[in-house]
């Protein structure tokens, strides 16, 4: 009797409960599968759903171990703006299980957007990552400009791949081939569109956007390719004339092989495009070489003519044949000329010819082995010295010896000093001289106070002897008295 009354108290509460939460009908004219998603309790009046709600999950199950289920993969739908009656926006969001568990992998937004690796589509079809695709692409690629503070629907506008025909293009040369693709690059901002054309035997084509109008385009140009070059090997290539432009290349004046450059001296073809030069050279010119700008070398030149207009800077040698600096020259490091150097005038037979003045701030040295030890002197010549004049400026000259207190010696004193020392007083004696040489400033200037002073003791003397005279005639007078 109770086990009777329990099963009609259980139909009874099923009977008056609200309609259950899903139902299914997988036959039929219109098969479906519904979940049906309320707030609060069946026995109870039931809430309306609110945002943020999850309307119903789907998912694949799989037993891991004994009393481990876990979800391999899901499909639900959230509420993701306020309900109102006859409106509820949801979206599909699907996962996969990864190794640390179940992860959103792609989204259908309400409004229809479809994002793949980001739950925040903008765009009908927004993937983070990236894509590969068998089949063909109809429309048009937009670029992100992909800087970290842009939005994603910052573009650099697109680009657009189209089949058309050349003629229909305008400005292309007849081709075997009358169809070919036409590439569309359009950076968007302050830029001009340009267009690249393929599709015949004649190479690529480009041209840009002509500046005057948004729809107008300046003439095309074709991209050289090998095809269009051809040479013998290590020559650079020049543009080749006639025409204000060109864009047919042919062979130079210039031999690269990667370690040595070669400047004229080229055979013309058919011979071997392999010019004289030293391979211990990095550079060879063989010819005039003009520098009208500055020119700094830290290692060797040699050339068998060199004209510098303006300046030259050596730091290494130099080695030529001629060498001719119209304005400056600088040299840091040595140099060394083989023949004549004429500075101001050419030709020269000297081996150093200066027309003009001539400055030196450091010691100069003539004919001697070596400079003096003491760093004052400035002048070294090993050798005779023919002058007509010679100014030597000397303080103080020795005019002093006549200021009323001057100590000047007496004969006594000084002849007292030349049998003690065997010079003059204040003359450098013979022993410095031989081993120091003689200065003839100071000479000079030792000489003239010796000879002021002899002009003193002269003139003092000179004195005693009319003093003397005058009291001999005054004897003599007396004496006839």
């Amino acid at each position: 009797m109770q086990k009777h009354l329990l099963f009609f108290v259980l139909a009874l509460a099923i009977a008056m409960a609200p309609p259950l939460s899903t139902w299914a009908q997988n036959a039929g004219t219109k098969p479906e599968l519904a979940m049906y998603r309320y707030n609060s309790s069946k026995t109870v009046s039931p809430l309306p759903v609110v945002q943020g709600d999850i309307l119903g999950t789907i998912q694949w199950r799989g037993l891991v171990t004994y009393g481990d289920i876990r979800s391999g993969a899901t499909i639900r739908s959230e509420i993701t703006h306020p309900v109102a009656p006859g409106i509820l926006q949801a979206n599909m969001i699907f996962q996969t299980s990864a190794a640390t568990g179940l992860i959103d992998r792609m989204i259908i937004t309400e409004t229809g957007l479809v994002g793949i690796g980001t739950n925040t589509p903008q765009f009908n079809l927004h993937t983070v990552g990236n894509t590969h695709t068998t089949g063909r692409f109809h429309g048009r690629i937009h670029f992100d400009v992909g800087q970290p503070t842009g939005l994603p629907n910052t573009y650099s506008d697109e680009a657009y791949f189209e089949r058309k025909n050349r003629a229909a293009l305008g400005g292309l040369p007849a081709n075997a081939y009358p169809d070919g693709g036409i590439l569309s690059l359009a950076p968007g901002g302050n830029s001009l569109r340009r267009q690249l054309f393929v599709g015949g035997t004649d190479g690529l084509w480009t041209r840009s956007q002509d500046p005057g109008g948004a729809n107008s385009w300046a003439a095309w140009e074709k991209m050289l390719t090998s095809t269009d070059i051809s040479g013998r090997p290590n020559l650079v290539a020049r543009f080749l004339p006639p025409g204000p432009t060109s864009s047919a290349l042919g062979e130079g004046q210039i031999f690269d092989n990667g370690s040595n450059v070669v400047i004229g001296g080229i055979a013309p073809a058919p011979a071997a495009a392999t010019p004289a030069f030293n391979p211990a050279d990095i550079l060879t010119v063989n010819g005039n070489a003009r520098v009208t700008g500055s020119t700094q070398v830290d290692g060797n030149v040699q050339s068998n003519s060199l004209n510098v207009a303006t300046s030259a800077i050596v730091n290494g040698a130099t080695t030529t044949g001629s060498l001719s600096v119209l304005t400056n020259a600088t040299v840091n490091g040595n140099a060394r000329v083989n023949g004549n150097v004429g500075i101001g005038k050419a030709p020269t037979t000297f081996d150093l010819d200066v027309a003009g003045s001539s400055n030196f701030d450091g010691r100069v040295k003539i004919g001697a082995a070596s400079f003096p030890s003491a760093a004052s002197y400035e002048l070294a010549v090993g050798g005779g010295i023919i002058a007509e004049e010679v100014l030597v400026r000397l303080q103080p000259w020795p005019d002093y010896v006549f200021e009323p207190n001057y100590p000047l010696p007496s004969l006594q004193e000084v002849e007292a000093y030349v049998e003690r020392e065997k010079h003059l007083p204040g003359v450098t004696p013979a022993r410095d001289i031989e081993s120091s040489g003689l200065n003839l400033g100071q000479m000079q200037k030792m000489q003239m106070e010796k000879i002021e002073e002899l002009f003193l003791h002269l003139i003092a003397l000179e004195k005693r002897i009319q003093i003397l005279e005058a009291e001999n005639a005054a004897l003599k007078a007396a004496q006839q008295h």
